[in-house]
């Protein structure tokens, strides 16, 4: 409290105009603090968070943002349950900006609220911080009836990487509701051995969602599951560019011979970037069976698959 006394002019001039009855005055005051970047502001914005002016609320949570301290976290967390909506939004903003370790006792202690909103706000600022006791609140978030809290929850468990976790996560890919919260636990099953999600990543490539079929294609490649070729062969026929693109990607990181034909007939799509990928995708696989699919290539009306495949056809030699 000792902050709200101090006698800098600065501050006293500012303190006097956050008590004007003019809610504009008392807004381009609390703009005011940020200008100042004074430490010992921080009391003033804390304080203005209470204001009944909802932009006044909304622009100190804003403000609060440019002070690296952890002074005012207790006060963001708070107004996370504010009636406004942008000062609800404003103090989620900062507070996942947050990176302090210093914030976690607070985040932590604020899980308990039974506020979606606040909850899933809570759960994405305390996420970069990898607290190892916000595992539990995570692990119960994934029961949520809110969509948001269910996704951030996801995101705290992929920054945790604890196999604890991984029965969790599998279950959520495959039968979450919701393909966003699906989608992020497929992505966030990077972490794990791939023979232990294989199953899961190969029946994530037949979700009804484009975007979790993608990431399953994207995360297979990354953890090398060499037993899925198939299934991503299978995928280069996906009715989206997308995960065609994924598909072939990985393929070249898992380096087998027996997708190089699949991957020369899926080079006729209209989309550079999937070509790309393609003659990409057979440079690294280096197999000779790819030599007249790339030299078709070579002629391709996008110059960047041209110079691709010349840099493939090097790698064959």
């Amino acid at each position: 409290m000792a902050m709200l006394f101090d006698t800098s002019p600065d501050l006293e001039d500012i303190r006097e105009r956050l008590q004007s009855e003019d809610a504009a005055v008392r807004r381009m005051a609390v703009l005011s603090i940020g200008e100042t970047a004074d430490p010992d502001a921080v009391g003033l914005l804390v304080q203005a968070l209470g204001d009944a002016d909802a932009d006044v609320r909304a622009e100190a949570a804003r403000v609060l943002d440019e002070f690296d301290t952890v002074d005012g976290v207790e006060a963001l967390i708070a107004v996370l349950s504010d009636t406004d909506e942008a000062v609800r939004t404003s103090a989620a903003e900062t507070l996942s900006e947050i990176k302090s370790p210093e914030a976690a006792p607070f985040l932590l202690r604020g899980l308990a609220t039974h506020d979606p909103f606040a909850k899933a706000a809570l759960l994405r600022a305390i996420k970069p911080l990898r607290v190892r006791d916000a595992l539990e609140p995570a692990m119960n978030a994934l029961g949520s009836g809110n969509v948001q809290v269910r996704r951030e929850a996801v995101g705290v468990l992929a920054y945790l990487k604890s196999e604890t976790v991984l029965p969790a996560l599998l279950d959520v890919a495959r039968n979450d509701p919701d393909a966003q919260v699906r989608r992020a636990a497929v992505g966030a099953l990077v972490f794990a051995d791939g023979g232990r999600v294989r199953e899961t990543l190969v029946y994530a490539l037949t979700d009804v969602d484009w975007q979790v079929r993608e990431e399953a294609a994207l995360v297979i490649g990354r953890l090398h599951v060499g037993d899925a070729v198939d299934a991503l062969i299978d995928a280069l026929d996906d009715d989206y560019w997308q995960v065609r693109q994924k598909a072939a990607c990985s393929l070249g990181q898992l380096g087998n011979p027996a997708a190089v034909d699949a991957l020369g007939a899926a080079f006729a799509h209209p989309i550079s970037n999937l070509r790309k990928e393609i003659v990409g995708a057979m440079g690294e696989i280096a197999d000779a069976a790819a030599t007249p699919y790339l030299e078709v290539a070579l002629t391709d009306e996008d110059p960047d698959v041209r110079k691709l495949a010349a840099w493939a056809l090097s790698k064959i030699g």
